[in-house]
């Protein structure tokens, strides 16, 4: 009698972990249907001004799910190469004028740090989900260093497009 008692409480038991993990997988499946819908993020892209930077940074930190559709749409850009696919992340991102404000790392006493920026990793994140480029030795040193040029570039890029 006792061991039929501890037979059917371990089934018990497995049944409801068994459907606790269901429960769970259908939640994740919910969430991951939802990440697909990036409307929100689009509308709020490019970044124009100081504000709208500071207010990404926030929604960045302070929402996960936010963070997460963010790397999803971004890593959706595609490239053949992860040159290619930052300087299209960067241009989707920011406005030139935006970008002239920051350095790499700041050192100059004008420009502010990019690379302390969420965005900065939400960049880095965005590329590496792409398995191709992930399973690149040098992966996140090449992203750091086409983000550098694109910074140094963008003055100039403005100059070229003022003077035509």
């Amino acid at each position: 009698m006792v061991t039929i008692k501890y037979e059917f409480r371990s089934m018990q038991e497995k049944l409801d972990i068994m459907i606790q993990r269901d429960e769970e997988n259908i939640l994740t499946k919910t969430k991951d249907l939802s990440m697909y819908d990036t409307g929100d993020i689009d509308n709020k892209l490019p970044i124009n001004t100081q504000e709208q930077l500071e207010e990404l940074e926030n929604d960045l930190s302070n929402n996960k799910h936010y963070r997460c559709q963010m790397i999803k749409r971004l890593s959706s850009v595609g490239g053949k190469s992860i040159k290619i696919m930052a300087k299209r992340i960067m241009a989707i991102l920011f406005i030139p004028e935006i970008l002239c404000e920051f350095s790499y790392s700041g050192r100059s006493n004008k420009k502010r740090p990019f690379e302390k920026l969420l965005v900065n990793k939400i960049i880095f994140d965005s590329v590496l989900t792409i398995k191709k480029f992930a399973n690149a030795d040098n992966a996140a040193n090449e992203i750091e260093q086409v983000i550098k040029y694109f910074l140094i570039q963008t003055p100039f890029k403005i100059k070229d497009r003022a003077g035509k």
